[in-house]
């Protein structure tokens, strides 16, 4: 493996004093005595750093020295001790627990949404991702949701147990009641009206000509009108007694319709009916809810709104503090259940790498820091060996 940059200069500086050592040796003179002496203390300071640091990540020289290559040797302490400061102290479940629990990922989730809706960049990328996400959704898949969704739901509904039910509580409610009142009174109404009232006296007439020539005779004899106004008092009458709660016409008619929708529990023709519309009525549904939802995709303004919409439902919603201590109470139960599969990853990932691997990884993060004290022992070794050298010579 080719020498790190990282090292260059710690290793000029031990050839300088070895250079500076050997250069000055030779020479008597105090001057050069003094550089050799400071020298000399540099090249024996970085000499002594360099075997310092080697034997952290390997042995000097490739020599089998005790107590040196104490990186590798010692590989299993480290990982441990990574391990355990990892899991107890920098990512201990104590301090994920409170981490979660000091946040409301819930409320804090929906204002930074809020936020990217308010930039009209973001707001646009988010619509458009919306788009086309859903212009992506084929017909076939929309219908087959909705098919798993809502078909099996009515399909479940017995047309006969609802064919019964409607009548029960149409009789319950005496909804049957209401609507004859409603009907015997927009009769009223109608026979009432002017035009109204002279065409029934009209088809009367005709019906007594057509039908009943022995009386044809006499219909001049007592006029039209006072015809008309005969029949027309004749209904009112009989509306009014078709109105009155005690008519026995009325309960009559009415006993009559309840009988019949009694009857008609059990019809199977109605109930082949309700079948056949609860299909065709599904169909139907289906089909014109694709053609909503693609018209709706299209529409950045429905989209906007809806998600707006949401937001706000959510945000005043009564459930909301509930969803966040549910969300809260999933994340606590997670790290719990899986904390030691931090520790598990991280021994799994070291034990990956080879030694040689992990020696060089961890030099090369920290050489910077290894350059400076092979680097300082080179700097210090030279001006204690100067200070030395020239307090020998002083008090020689």
């Amino acid at each position: 493996m080719k020498e790190k940059n990282s090292k260059r200069l710690a290793n000029i500086s031990l050839i300088v004093a070895s250079c500076g050592f050997a250069a000055t040796v030779p020479f008597q003179s105090k001057l050069l005595q003094i550089l050799s002496g400071g020298f000399e203390a540099a090249l024996v300071g970085g000499l002594a750093d360099w075997f310092a640091v080697t034997a952290m990540f390997r042995h000097p020289l490739g020599i089998p020295i005790p107590h040196t290559a104490l990186l590798p040797k010692n590989r299993a302490k480290i990982t441990d001790g990574i391990l355990n400061t990892l899991n107890n102290q920098w990512l201990s479940k104590e301090s994920l627990i409170e981490k979660v629990e000091e946040r409301d990922w819930i409320h804090q989730g929906i204002a930074a949404f809020e936020q990217m809706l308010e930039n009209d960049e973001s707001r646009t990328k988010i619509i458009q991702s919306i788009q086309q996400f859903g212009a992506s959704i084929p017909d076939e898949t929309i219908e087959k949701t909705l098919h798993n969704t809502f078909k099996p739901a009515v399909t479940s509904i017995s047309s006969q147990k609802l064919l019964s039910n409607a009548v029960d509580t149409v009789i319950e409610k005496e909804w049957d009641a209401l609507t004859y009142e409603f009907l015997i009174n927009k009769i009223e109404e109608t026979i009432n009206i002017p035009h109204i009232k002279e065409l029934i006296g009209k088809e009367v007439i005709q019906f007594i000509e057509r039908k009943f020539f022995m009386i044809k005779a006499f219909l001049p004899m007592i006029g039209e009108e006072k015809i008309t106004e005969f029949i027309h008092s004749g209904l009112v009458d009989l509306l009014s007694e078709l109105k009155d709660p005690n008519s026995d016409r009325r309960n009559f008619i009415l006993s009559f319709i309840r009988m019949e929708a009694e009857k008609n529990k059990s019809n199977e023709n109605i109930i082949r009916q309700l079948d056949e519309w609860k299909n065709k009525g599904y169909e139907y549904v289906v089909e014109q809810a694709i053609k909503l939802f693609r018209n709706k995709i299209n529409d950045k303004d429905f989209i906007l709104n809806t998600i707006q919409q949401i937001i706000h439902f959510i945000k005043n919603s009564n459930w909301i503090d509930q969803v966040e201590l549910s969300f809260k109470k999933l994340l606590i139960n997670t790290i719990e259940k899986y904390h030691h599969k931090i520790g598990d990853l991280v021994r799994f990932n070291i034990e990956k790498l080879s030694t040689e691997e992990i020696t060089d990884l961890l030099e090369n993060k920290i050489g910077k820091d290894i350059t400076w004290i092979r680097v300082n022992g080179a700097v210090c070794g030279f001006i204690i060996g100067l200070v030395l050298t020239s307090a020998r010579l002083i008090f020689a």
